[in-house]
């Protein structure tokens, strides 16, 4: 009778440093994919918002019959303009339109619509 031997040896734990490692490096590719500080966000701008609607759409111009450009999502950070038309805002770096009802001036913005 032939007897199987099985080799129990210790875990190697290089390999779960490494995934580990993997694992906080997409974690944080994640968090800076999100959008919400993306390169265009313009948050260089004296005037800095947040977005509070769920979703909020980015139009070429200020009027509700404008093309949408982008949808901004809850929290996302933008710089934006003191130009206010039509209830929008300008934001930044000429990205588009967005309703200034559902911006949010950062505490130490210069936000005050012209």
């Amino acid at each position: 009778m032939k007897i199987m031997q099985i080799n129990l040896s210790k875990p190697n734990t290089r390999s779960w440093f490494f995934a580990g490692i993997v694992a906080l490096v997409l974690g944080v590719l994640v968090l800076i994919d999100n959008g919400s500080l993306s390169a265009n966000s313009g948050l260089e701008a004296a005037c800095r918002v947040e977005v509070t609607a769920d979703n909020l759409n980015v139009r070429t111009s200020p009027e509700p019959a404008a093309a949408t450009t982008i949808v901004l999502h809850r929290g996302d950070l933008r710089g934006a303009e003191t130009t206010v038309q039509n209830g929008y805002r300008q934001l930044a770096g000429g990205a588009g339109w967005a309703l200034d009802d559902f911006l949010r001036p950062l505490p130490g913005s210069k936000c005050a619509a012209q």
